[in-house]
C-alpha cells in the first residue's frame, strides 16, 4: 500500500469501455477493494457493471468484468 489514501486500478472487460481503462479508488478500511460496482450512463439509460479483483500485483491493481446490469432510463412512451 502506498502513502496515499487512493490507489490505481485498471478495468478489464468485454467493451472498449473498460479495455485497460485506468481509475483512482479510494481504500476501504485500509485494504484494496475486492469488488467494484460502477454506474456509467450510456445514451438515456444507466447501466450498471461489477467488477472483481484480479490477481495479487502491484499498482495499478486489476479488476476483471463479472457483470452488466441495464438500470434504465426514461421511458420511451409514444404519443
Amino acid at each position: 500500500m502506498n502513502d496515499n489514501a487512493r490507489y490505481r486500478a485498471v478495468l478489464f472487460g468485454p467493451n472498449p469501455i473498460a479495455a485497460g481503462t485506468e481509475i483512482d479508488l479510494p481504500y476501504v478500511d485500509g485494504k484494496v477493494q475486492e469488488e467494484l460496482v460502477l454506474d456509467a450512463v450510456e445514451g438515456d439509460g444507466t447501466v450498471r457493471r461489477r467488477y472483481r479483483r484480479g490477481h495479487p500485483t502491484e499498482e495499478p491493481v486489476p479488476y476483471r468484468f463479472v457483470e452488466e446490469v441495464d438500470l434504465g432510463g426514461e421511458p420511451a412512451v409514444p404519443n
